[in-house]
């Protein structure tokens, strides 16, 4: 068969089934077409001899046996024939549908050129206090992250984390020679911003991505002094070697095959390109001038102008970005993206009513948006999980430590560890926090939403701190302390993030009241910004935390984040976990590139850290303890144009790069 049509077969196989069901019915291939011709005779009531009857059955056999011949020669041809007519209708059916394709697209572009989307500032509400690094490699609090996915770009990104597809950036999707090496090609449009300190807006060479890699696998300061906060060590650790043989082209190789290493590292969500002039000119500045955004260097759509922890965050066009649409106009549409600084569920509710923000989403609960619907019935709503889990979160597991209160880390007999998890009432804090719209989730490694990877709902339901018994969990957590020797005259003393409290008015005193029916004992809740609590994990120190949010999981899979969290020395190993068991199942993980295989370790690991591995019993239970994860709302004004993905549980924001807004559209502010 010639190549041409072997491909032309497989093409439409793949991607036009309709076009060949036409194809057989234009060429008449049916039932028809398969019909055998079939042949028979009268009996011959003359007596013969027996020669004459064998020599006339000779001859009726070789007549036979000639139009058999002659009626196979035939049906091949004919076979042949309609074969062909089959694969000519198909082809000039996959033709026709081809242009109708692109009649369709071509429309759609005309359409969209008939409208100016050109202009215009884009608005949305943020806790913008809640803010740690505009450093690309350090910065790892949410509204931060989000934030940078407007300005800077990933060498890949994720189109959709949910489905798990993944696109090109600065670089093309790699190669994959074998199952170690990794071959990128930089896009050679690629610029950084024609600003300080890359002004005329130089090319992205793979040398520059070369420098980003060590930089977060060395993890030093600008005077070259280890520095905890490069949370992506580990991740980018597992790059064995590199390789720039051109300007071009950046090899990245593992030391054996990983299951982790794209997911795990290259489509972190703060593995942003930033310049090696930005590395080299603000060396310690980005450590410790944390609230000056002017200390920004990369490459994305829009460049953030100015920063105020109580105003927001503003961001301007990038008039020479690289990245076109779809339809080759230049990106990106959009004049301004404004992040304004809201926090209280109210006031987004009434910023959104007077147009003062253009989306309205977190913290709007599921009833406000029901009302605004009300109000606004021509606006669009999407409704998905919230990505970010709230846990709960032991004190440290450090030996050396020495308590809240001097007298000795009450953490280290598991046993009271884990009655501080069962305390919690998840039911409570979802109707408290979500006003029922929300489900628990097991860990936030595998957030109820992970569907594949997490413990299934009805066995969660069973277990200890979930189970719907609260009696049950009560008794259950006042024995595990009795048991573990806890003096109970002590006061323990736990973070609870101010952000929570603004957000949610009155839920620390909720909580307060919760762990006293719990536990028994003296619980206090300290109200602390997350930076207070971000140093106390970096030095070992950390008291404790009632439920909050934590970090929206940056790959579905968990393999790679129990490899950062679950391992002694591992970058987000923040409680200081130590359990081999774990270590080896999740060592074994990482290697297994058998998705099922992996999984199903998976659930073991989880098993392991909820406490209900009978094998295991409570000696490999986390620091870390799922509690929910909220349904969210997002809402926003007939004018804003989003892509499609822009409703993800996390790590969206780059999917507004082709964003626009329709200033001539009745309802756009003046």
């Amino acid at each position: 068969m010639p190549e041409r049509n072997y491909w032309q077969r497989i093409r439409r196989n793949k991607m036009s089934r309709r076009a060949l069901l036409r194809a057989s019915g234009r060429a008449g291939v049916g039932a028809a077409g398969l019909a055998l011709v079939g042949c028979g005779g009268d009996d011959d009531d003359d007596q013969q001899s027996v020669a004459q009857t064998a020599d006339q059955q000779q001859q009726q056999q070789q007549a036979m046996q000639q139009q058999a011949d002659q009626q196979q020669q035939q049906q091949a041809m004919q076979q042949q024939s309609q074969e062909q007519q089959a694969e000519q209708a198909a082809q000039q059916a996959d033709q026709e549908e081809q242009e109708t394709a692109a009649q369709a697209q071509q429309q759609q572009q005309q359409q969209a050129a008939s409208v100016d989307r050109y202009g215009g500032t884009l608005r949305f509400s943020t806790p913008a206090a809640t803010h740690d690094f505009f450093d690309p490699h350090r910065g790892v609090f949410g509204p931060t992250q989000y934030w940078m996915g407007f300005y800077m770009n990933y060498m890949i990104r994720w189109a959709t984390k949910e489905g798990g597809v993944m696109e090109e950036d600065i670089t093309s999707l790699p190669e994959l020679p074998d199952a170690e090496t990794y071959i990128f090609s930089v896009d050679r449009g690629a610029r950084y911003w024609d600003q300080y300190p890359t002004e005329g807006g130089r090319e992205v060479t793979a040398s520059d991505i070369q420098l980003n890699f060590e930089r977060q696998i060395e993890a030093l300061d600008a005077e070259g002094n280890p520095d905890a906060r490069f949370r992506g060590q580990d991740a980018f650790k597992k790059t064995a070697s590199m390789e720039v043989p051109d300007d071009g082209t950046f090899i990245a190789r593992t030391d054996g095959p990983d299951a982790t290493y794209l997911g795990g590292t290259i489509l972190r969500p703060f593995s942003w390109i930033t310049s090696p002039e930005g590395i080299q000119e603000f060396g310690t500045r980005w450590r410790d001038e944390t609230a000056n955004v002017e200390l920004s260097s990369g490459t994305g759509p829009y460049i953030p102008q100015t920063y105020d922890p109580d105003i927001g965050i503003y961001l301007e066009r990038n008039p020479n970005y690289w990245k076109n649409a779809s339809d080759g106009s230049q990106l990106p549409f959009m004049d301004a993206v404004e992040f304004v600084n809201l926090t209280d569920a109210t006031a987004v509710d009434a910023a959104y009513r007077g147009k003062g923000i253009d989306i309205g989403g977190f913290p709007l609960s599921a009833v406000q948006v029901e009302e605004l619907t009300g109000d606004f019935p021509d606006h669009e709503v999407r409704e998905g999980a919230f990505g970010f889990t709230v846990v709960t979160v032991m004190g440290t597991y450090q030996p050396g430590w020495e308590g809240s209160d001097g007298l000795g880390n009450p953490y280290l007999d598991r046993r009271f560890a884990y009655a501080m998890n069962v305390a919690v009432d998840r039911d409570l804090l979802i109707d408290a926090v979500y006003l029922g719209a929300a489900k628990p989730s097991a860990t936030h490694f595998c957030p109820w939403f992970s569907t594949y990877w997490t413990i299934p709902p009805e066995e969660l339901r069973t277990i200890p701190g979930f189970r719907l018994n609260r009696d049950e969990d009560i008794q259950l957590c006042r024995e595990l302390i009795a048991a573990s020797g806890f003096d109970t005259d002590r006061t323990v003393t736990i973070y609870i993030p101010d952000l929570w409290e603004q957000t949610y008015p009155g839920i620390t005193e909720t909580t307060r009241n919760m762990y006293a029916e719990a536990t028994g004992i003296n619980v206090e809740l300290d109200i602390q910004p997350y930076t207070v609590m971000q140093d106390r994990y970096d030095n070992q120190t950390f008291p404790g935390r009632a439920p909050t949010w934590t970090n929206p999981p940056a790959d579905l899979d968990p393999t790679a984040q129990f490899t950062l969290s679950l391992k002694v020395g591992g970058a987000s190993n923040l409680t200081q976990y130590n359990y081999a068991p774990t270590e080896e199942i999740v060592d074994e993980m990482a290697v297994t590139l058998d998705t099922e295989q992996r999984r199903d370790m998976g659930l073991k690991v989880q098993r392991i850290g909820l406490g209900v591995d009978e094998e295991h019993g409570l000696d490999g239970i986390f620091g870390w303890f799922g509690v929910m994860n909220g349904i969210a709302p997002t809402i926003w004004w007939p004018y804003v144009n989003r892509p499609d993905h822009t409703w993800q549980f996390a790590h969206d924001s780059h999917n507004f790069d082709t964003a626009w807004v329709d200033t001539q559209h009745a309802e756009y502010p003046a």
